[in-house]
């Protein structure tokens, strides 16, 4: 009997081995056949992009560093408004037409991209984009990496979400910067919320509210809604106390009467801003930016504050499509690279359009620790580097794009009375069942 349990453990030994070996050579399957680089021939690369993104890639084209790298490559874009870009990309990729070079995807894109395919894996070699990205945030390149191990895009820069708040404001409502700043549940949350929002002018009427609509923080509980919709064991909205705890809050948000419910990006939601509407917003980093250059320029009272747990709203990511010609896409690869991984490209674009690094490394740097003085001196990026340091990692599914839209649906009917929690809850478990 113990010849044969040890021929039957050398025999599992020797399939276990087998077996690695077997997925090792899958893994180095995984190679993408096209032209070396030539540092000697003259290369144009064009960039899809969309908002302020082609200010900060000419600006960092314009560094000695990359001047000195890369000589030999000139860039050109193509820029448009976020829906105009991202239907345009969608669009030719699924007719097989022609593409930039480089296309920026914002992170809500990313999942259409797995479901649909149309983009170069950029952990297979030549890129290796899994060492090349060693250095950026872990949940960034998660959220850009399928199950199977595939790397659809590089994470150019993030967007860690904080609660921005008008320091005037709540401290009119009695509510004090400790307690702004040391918010640690969502109860607590709720009660600064139901304080904030007032009646400023006695006359009866809610002039001031602390969000501009409910819908803002549904994904916040969900580490930003990016992945993360499948529990250990592969089933959808697991665990289910985190789902449902994400539609309560939506919820009791709205049956508090604590948010004025605009609609994003209308002109009313722009204005409250700056007219005191508003007092409290979540968003991502990137947000900061629009209040400190357009939105509310002239407002001297935000200020930023840790939401009760770590999540990102937003995040650019580049990626190289498949119909990109063969000779041109390893001189987009080094485009990518140096943008995703130099510290100088990274911090030039920081600087340039106020879009948050990806890169981990640069977080040491002494621009993230200078005061800020349009949020009254905070040293801001500080806590932006915290959260993204503390973010959960999320892989991505061929499922996602739909699981969004069906979990909005959900969001949408709680916040308007027409579900409740568990009838909400329910329906989008079963039309994420039936789309699996």
């Amino acid at each position: 009997m113990r010849r044969s349990v040890q021929v039957c453990l050398a025999a599992a030994v020797m399939l276990l081995v087998g077996t690695a070996f077997l997925f090792a050579a899958g893994q180095q399957e995984a190679v993408v056949d096209v032209e070396p680089f030539d540092p000697d021939r003259e290369y144009t690369i064009s960039i899809g992009g969309y908002g302020e993104l082609e200010d900060a890639y000419r600006a960092v084209a314009e560094t000695d560093e990359f001047q000195e790298r890369f000589p030999n490559i000139t860039l050109e874009f193509e820029t448009a408004d976020f829906d105009g870009h991202h239907e345009r990309l969608t669009t030719v990729i699924a007719a097989g037409e022609a593409t930039n070079h480089i296309e920026a995807l914002e992170i809500a894109y990313i999942a259409q991209f797995v479901a649909g395919g149309g983009l170069y894996d950029l952990a297979a070699e030549p890129f290796n984009g899994l060492e090349a990205g060693e250095d950026i945030v872990d949940y960034a390149m998660a959220n850009a990496t399928t199950v199977d191990g595939e790397l659809l895009a590089m994470p150019v820069d993030i967007a860690p979400a904080v609660l921005f708040y008008r320091e005037d404001l709540v401290t009119d409502s009695g509510v004090s910067v400790q307690e702004m700043q040391n918010i640690s549940d969502w109860d607590e949350f709720l009660d600064i919320a139901e304080r904030v929002t007032r009646d400023t002018t006695g006359d009866g009427e809610i002039d001031q509210y602390a969000l501009p609509t409910a819908a803002e923080v549904a994904d916040v509980p969900l580490s930003g809604g990016a992945g993360g919709w499948f529990g250990p064991d592969g089933d959808p909205l697991e665990p289910r106390e985190k789902f449902i705890g994400a539609l309560e809050l939506v919820r009791d948000i709205r049956e508090a009467g604590v948010d004025a419910d605009l609609g994003a990006w209308s002109e009313p939601w722009i204005q409250s801003f700056a007219d005191g509407t508003v007092a409290m917003t979540a968003n991502g980093a990137w947000f900061g930016g629009a209040l400190r250059t357009w939105i509310a320029a002239d407002v001297e009272d935000w200020r930023v504050a840790r939401l009760p747990e770590p999540a990102s709203i937003g995040g650019t990511f580049l990626s190289i499509p498949e119909q990109v010609p063969d000779d041109k896409v390893m001189a987009a690869w080094k485009v990518i690279e140096f943008l995703t991984t130099n510290p100088e490209a990274q911090l030039t674009t920081f600087e340039t359009i106020d879009a948050f690094p990806a890169l981990a490394t640069v977080y040491d740097d002494p621009i993230m620790q200078e005061p800020v003085d349009y949020y009254g001196g905070q040293q801001v990026r500080e806590i932006f580097a915290e959260i993204a340091l503390e973010h959960p990692e999320l892989d991505v599914t061929e499922f996602d794009a739909e699981i969004d839209g069906i979990w909005g649906t959900a969001v949408t009917g709680v916040i308007e009375g027409d579900l409740t929690v568990e009838e909400a809850y329910e329906q989008a478990l079963q039309e994420i069942l039936a789309v699996m």
